[in-house]
């Protein structure tokens, strides 16, 4: 056995014996594809088989990215230094030579990083991906990996492409460190003996992507998408509902005032924020939602919540917030300027699906899932998506025998999403959804809807 792949067995062991032991309530498990078992992978017409997943993951749990005043408690959060270099072994960030992305949401110092708790969390998504990927009747129609499929769960199976932050980074690293540590457990099961193992050199994690990865990249791609957020953040509608949360906006920020950090209200990050009157002083003026919704979700989690702000105002402040991000991306001309490239890539993969590996990881952020929910035309999930939330898109060969006694039979693929487990279906027409849609429709309504440029692209 390998020094790295003992290190990472190693490591995983000591990981998921901390989250039985000692994460308690924190640990919250997204992925609960144990609760959506598919029955069987043939019906007596129709057979149905897995050809490729494609799976979007929020990453784990962190510190604020605004900067609080508390810095040593955050710092202690952290994952030590040793341990980021056991999950990145095995692995290779490959960067653009003339990369220079930055963003308010990556935090300066010890905030907007990876936990101990976040990579916990990501090494649970990826040993329960790896159960749904070679265990039957569960989250897929048919296990991806396997003897039948005469393929193993390895690297040289995977893609990895993640944003250039370190707790992305990190984040699909620690998924890695679960997924691969299944593999090591199932692959003595069965006659391997034809299959094709890895060849030993790192798995690539590719970063140069990242702006296409979130919608609310700094500055914004096109100036007509900034037009746009700014014109559906000044609808009436939006208007009046801000105006009906102002209180509550106002009130946490002032409970929040003595733990902010300096620096606290320069922060920006997210969809067209509100300006409040410059005249307002600091301690009065309310920080922007997507501030507001962050900080007291990592105070919350910690039971560090100021006197004043309740786990009621933690859950307004939250639906409130996801409400902003839905209500502007629902644009079909914004959402197709904000995410278009990503899905085209997305769809590009399906397509080609034997040609490239079964296994897409994509590492990003809640901007980033509710960027996808609203570009794929899915079902809005009951909740925020929480840390280590995992959207999955299964490529699924569909074969329908001919009614002739010799002809062909028909195939197509067809694509199902689901979000921590939950089915969404495809809302392309609200009146007739899909539990799962045709890859050519998906393919087309992609390329078209949203493309004609609005009013606000020459302005």
């Amino acid at each position: 056995m390998s020094r790295g792949r003992f290190l990472r067995i190693w490591f995983v062991r000591i990981m998921l014996g901390y989250l039985t032991i000692n994460a308690g309530g924190l640990l919250r498990r997204t992925w609960r594809a144990q609760n959506l078992a598919v029955n069987a992978s043939t019906t007596a017409k129709t057979s149905y088989k897995t050809v490729q997943v494609q799976v979007v993951h929020r990453h784990g749990d962190r510190t604020p990215i605004t900067p609080l005043e508390d810095v040593d408690y955050w710092q202690e959060q952290l994952v030590p230094p040793d341990q980021l270099e056991r999950i990145a072994l095995d692995t290779k960030i490959v960067r653009s030579a003339d990369s220079s992305f930055t963003h308010d949401a990556g935090g300066k110092g010890a905030f907007g990083k990876l936990t101990r708790l976040g990579l916990f969390q990501m090494v649970d998504v990826g040993v329960r991906l790896g159960e749904d990927l070679t265990t039957a009747n569960r989250l897929f129609y048919s296990p991806l990996f396997g003897v039948q499929q005469k393929r193993l769960l390895t690297k040289r199976n995977v893609m990895v492409l993640s944003t250039d932050f370190p707790r992305t980074i990190q984040s699909v690293q620690g998924l890695l460190v679960g997924l691969f540590d299944k593999e090591d457990d199932k692959k003595n099961n069965g006659d391997w003996s034809d299959i094709q193992e890895d060849d030993g050199e790192p798995l690539e994690i590719d970063v140069r992507h990242t702006e296409i990865m979130i919608p609310d990249p700094q500055p914004r791609a096109t100036k007509e998408q900034e037009r746009l957020e700014a014109m559906m953040m000044s609808r009436p509608r939006v208007s009046q509902r801000e105006a009906e949360h102002l209180e509550l906006a106002a009130r946490v920020s002032q409970a929040l005032h003595p733990l902010l950090g300096p620096g606290a209200h320069e922060i920006t990050f997210g969809v067209d924020e509100t300006q409040h009157p410059e005249t307002m002083s600091v301690e009065m003026q309310p920080l922007a939602w997507n501030q507001l919704a962050e900080i007291t979700k990592c105070l919350q989690i910690r039971n560090r919540l100021p006197l004043g702000v309740s786990d009621e105002d933690v859950e307004a402040i939250g639906k409130h917030t996801a409400w902003r991000w839905i209500e502007t991306l629902s644009h079909p001309r914004l959402i197709y300027l904000a995410m278009h490239k990503m899905l085209s890539k997305q769809v590009n993969y399906m397509s080609d699906y034997n040609n490239q590996p079964p296994l897409i990881l994509w590492s990003g952020h809640d901007s980033t899932l509710l960027g996808l929910l609203s570009a794929y035309r899915l079902e809005q999930p009951s909740a925020w998506p929480a840390y280590a939330s995992v959207l999955a898109m299964e490529v699924i060969e569909k074969t329908i025998p001919s009614s002739g006694a010799n002809g062909p039979p028909t195939t197509e693929l067809v694509v199902r999403f689901s979000l921590n487990g939950e089915r969404l279906r495809s809302m392309w027409d609200p009146e007739h959804p899909l539990d799962a849609i045709p890859l050519s429709l998906l393919a087309e309504k992609i390329r078209t809807e949203g493309s004609e440029p609005s009013r606000f692209a020459h302005h």
